[in-house]
């Protein structure tokens, strides 16, 4: 489908079948799917179900599950490695081109450890995984992530920060509209970090499918039209009862909007 951007939806292999010929590819949770506290054996039957997806298989999210601890005094720097060797090289063996780094349970300071000290650990986990993915023609997009959620990393800005301070070919950012709208930051900041914004995620009101309620999507498409974004838009949203309906009518609003 010739799209000004590739168009993702976040959902699992078993559910968009009906979606075919409406997405260009998904965006599955990395640390359910791609199973990287697990050995290639028992991998093997989800890798089968990955490899055989209706749509492609282009970029994987929640990549860290919250057992594996990213900063603090715990930190087994041992799993960690072993992890990301596994979740990297499967992700680009299936095709995929991003893994988000949001994971906001396993990337959370714990109380009394200081802010400095936990950005200067997530430069180590991120640096450990460009090792990998450089190898693999595979990035890293750093996602910032509303407070609730997350203690570190809140906005597009300090995602910016953390993968400049890495300063890696495969190490990006993501700018996610719900996490940005829910933090009060302006789009106009996509501007700072255009040389590394690779992927970006979509969302409604409450975040829902877009097109339910007012949400400012134009905008953001306005801003990405500015910085000449060339990566993809991928939608990462509460679905209700009816993915597929919900899911295609999406589509059918963003094609209309990037149309106009």
């Amino acid at each position: 489908m010739d799209r000004r951007f590739p168009l993702g939806v976040s959902a699992s292999p078993d559910r968009v079948a009906p979606l075919v010929g409406f997405y260009d590819f998904i965006e599955p949770p990395g640390s359910a799917l791609l199973m990287g506290l697990a050995d290639d054996e028992a991998y093997e039957p989800q890798r089968r179900a990955l490899a055989a997806s209706p749509l492609p298989v282009r970029a994987f999210n929640v990549l860290f599950p919250p057992a594996v601890k990213l900063v603090g005094d715990q930190v087994d720097w041992a799993q960690v490695e072993m992890y990301l060797h596994r979740v990297v090289n499967r992700a680009a063996d299936l095709g995929a081109r991003v893994l988000v780094f949001g994971s906001g349970g396993a990337r959370n300071a714990p109380e009394g450890f200081t802010s400095e000290a936990a950005f200067e650990q997530l430069v180590r986990v991120l640096t450990i995984g460009a090792d990998i993915a450089d190898r693999r023609d595979i990035n890293f997009v750093v996602e910032g992530l509303r407070r609730p959620e997350s203690n570190m990393i809140n906005s597009f800005a300090e995602a910016l920060a953390l993968a400049r301070r890495v300063n890696r070919a495969s190490v990006k950012v993501l700018a996610d509209i719900y996490h940005m709208v829910e933090e009060q930051e302006p789009f106009g900041v996509l501007r700072q970090g255009a040389d590394l914004l690779a992927h970006v995620h979509l969302s409604g009101d409450e975040r829902r499918y877009p097109g339910y309620g007012e949400y400012p999507l134009r905008a953001l498409f306005d801003v990405l039209g500015d910085v000449d974004y060339q990566g993809a838009v991928s939608i990462e949203c509460r679905w209700g009862d009816d993915l597929a309906s919900e899911a295609l009518y999406a589509a059918g609003y963003l094609d209309g909007l990037l149309a106009e």
